[in-house]
């Protein structure tokens, strides 16, 4: 089956469910407090529970995709989840506009928990490399988050993105045992999402030292046509084997440059993780023109996507968001 047969099969799923999905689908109203099981995210009833969604680009850069409209939206398409990437060193990130990005995440945070979503505040790590590069910031906005929304069942902390460069496991478990604690004396059942090593491709030291905090989950990300995806399975599967709960806070499908094994690659990796109950975040919601966007570069619509405004990513996005069964 070539790329544009399996489009055309998204396409025509798409246009059959749209009426489906727009009704409302179980969030924080339903599920209450998540917490950790072994490796499984469970709710308040102690059901397993599979977080499904979309993350912001950088809220400094693409702010108006994160309206109350927009987030209803992808509710509406089937998202429990919502994902509000902050970066930290890249121009008009956190560092240079401190004030700035804290009003952007703070109304973002709003319109995702009033479109009940649970709400993924993400310290995204990047650029800077090492997460203990800028920790003293990084405690600040984390505290003030934790501040404000306290235990909050919605809010979720994502302590740093992809670390990367030469950091090692023992770098991102001293920034843990630093921002953790700031964390849990505000939110203490929140759940927390740590970053691994080589822009989160690396289970293996976590699965041998894992950090002493409950509630704690390993991120993973994939992007098809850079990430292997035998190797992920098969890192990821490692980490379940050896206790690790594990959450895929980023992945991408390149529809300008993908090709046809990436398309099938892709759907292999998403059905592998709803076999395993494995959340997933996909990047991104809004019209930057690259192919990982849901929306197209020339839509100017900020909320109610039809099909003309979605890219073909954003169409194999949405049809996977519509067969969540939470």
């Amino acid at each position: 089956m070539d790329t544009q047969q399996i489009l055309e099969i998204h396409n025509q799923e798409l246009k059959q469910e749209i009426e489906k999905l727009r009704v409302k689908k179980g969030g924080i109203e339903e599920h209450g407090q998540l917490s950790i099981k072994g490796t499984q995210m469970v709710d308040q009833n102690g059901n397993p529970f599979i977080l499904r969604g979309l993350s912001s680009h950088g809220i400094a850069w693409y702010p108006e995709y994160t309206n109350y409209p927009a987030l209803k939206t992808i509710k509406d398409y089937g998202a429990n989840a919502f994902r509000i990437a902050m970066y930290v060193e890249q121009n008009d990130g956190y560092l240079e506009e401190p004030e700035l990005n804290k009003k952007l995440l703070f109304s973002a945070i709003e319109n995702s928990l009033a479109a009940d979503l649970y709400t993924i505040v993400d310290w995204h790590v990047l650029r800077d490399e090492d997460p203990n590069h800028n920790i003293d910031e990084a405690i600040d906005i984390l505290e003030e988050v934790a501040q404000r929304y306290g235990d909050n069942p919605g809010i979720i902390y994502e302590i740093c993105n992809e670390p990367n460069g030469d950091t090692s496991y023992d770098d991102i478990v001293n920034y843990a045992n630093e921002v953790i604690p700031v964390i849990r004396k505000y939110a203490p059942n929140a759940v927390i999402l740590v970053g691994t090593p080589n822009f989160c491709t690396s289970l293996s030291e976590a699965i041998e030292n894992p950090i002493e905090y409950p509630n704690i989950m390993y991120t993973y990300h994939y992007y098809a046509g850079v990430s292997d995806c035998k190797f992920a399975m098969e890192e990821i599967e490692r980490g379940l084997e050896g206790g690790l709960p594990i959450f895929v806070s980023e992945w991408g499908l390149d529809s300008h440059d993908a090709k046809d094994q990436h398309w099938k690659e892709t759907s292999e990796f998403l059905d592998y993780l709803e076999k395993e109950k494995i959340g997933w975040i996909n990047w991104s919601l809004s019209n930057k023109d690259e192919g990982y966007s849901i929306i197209k570069p020339d839509s100017s619509k900020l909320h109610s996507w039809d099909e003309e405004d979605i890219t073909d990513s954003g169409k194999f996005v949405f049809r996977y968001l519509s067969k969540g069964k939470d």
